[in-house]
C-alpha cells in the first residue's frame, strides 16, 4: 500500500495504513521528498520515488501495446492500419475506412478518410518502385482538365499532404479527375515530397 505526493497529511495516510493492515499487507510510503512523520503515522518503511525501477515497467507497457498492434500477442492487431498510423498518425484511424472492391486506383487498395460529408480518397501503393516499397497516394482535382474524366493522384507522405490535398482549388466541387503529373508551378506540392518522403521511408524501413 502506498501513499503519494498528494497524500502527505495524517488524515490522508491513516485510511491507507488501515486498509493495508486489514489485508495483511506492509504499508510502504512512496515519496518525492522525505517526510519525518511517516513512521508515526504507521508507515514502517518509506522510499523515495526516484529510487524505484520505473523504466523497465514503462518499456514493458509500451512493448505490450506495440505487440498488440502488430498482432504478436495472438490478436489480429492493426494489420495494414499500422502503415496508416505511421504515415498519418493515430488521430486518422477513427476516420479511416477501407473500401473493398473499389477499382478507382488501378487495382490498388483504396480507403476513405471521412468526417461528416467531406472525405478524401487515399490509395495504398504496394510496389511503387518495383522493389516492394509502399506509399499512399491521395485523389485530387486536376486543374488542367475541365472534362475531369478520371482520377488524379498525388503522393501523401504525412497528414500535412492530406491537408494540402483537401485545400486544393476545386477539391470540394469535383471528386474524379484524369491522372497526370503534378504541375511544376504548384507550390503546395513542390515542398511536400522531400522531407516528408524521407520520413515515411524511414518509418516503413
Amino acid at each position: 500500500m502506498t501513499g503519494n505526493a498528494t497524500n502527505v497529511t495524517r488524515s490522508a495516510g491513516e485510511p491507507l495504513v488501515a486498509a493495508a493492515k486489514r489485508h495483511d499487507m506492509l504499508p510502504i510510503a512512496v515519496m518525492v521528498a522525505s517526510h519525518r512523520t511517516l513512521k508515526a503515522e504507521g508507515f514502517p518503511e518509506a522510499v523515495l520515488s526516484d529510487s524505484l525501477c520505473r523504466l523497465l515497467p514503462f518499456l514493458e507497457r509500451l512493448s505490450g501495446i506495440r505487440q498488440a498492434d502488430l498482432g504478436w500477442d495472438g490478436s489480429t492487431g492493426l494489420g495494414q492500419l499500422n502503415l496508416v498510423r505511421r504515415a498519418f498518425g493515430d488521430e486518422i484511424l477513427p476516420l479511416w475506412q477501407w473500401k473493398p472492391g473499389s477499382n478507382v486506383a488501378g487495382g490498388d487498395r483504396v480507403a476513405q478518410i471521412r468526417l461528416g460529408q467531406q472525405y478524401l480518397t487515399p490509395a495504398l501503393r504496394a510496389d511503387v518502385d518495383g522493389e516492394g516499397d509502399v506509399r499512399f497516394d491521395v485523389m485530387v482535382p486536376c486543374p488542367h482538365d475541365d472534362e475531369r474524366t478520371g482520377p488524379a493522384w498525388v503522393p501523401a507522405y504525412s497528414v500535412t499532404c492530406l491537408f494540402r490535398a483537401e485545400r486544393r482549388p476545386g477539391r470540394r466541387r469535383h471528386r474524379l479527375h484524369r491522372p497526370r503529373p503534378e504541375p511544376a508551378d504548384d507550390q503546395d506540392d513542390e515542398d511536400a515530397p522531400g522531407l516528408e518522403k524521407r520520413e515515411f521511408e524511414a518509418i516503413h524501413g
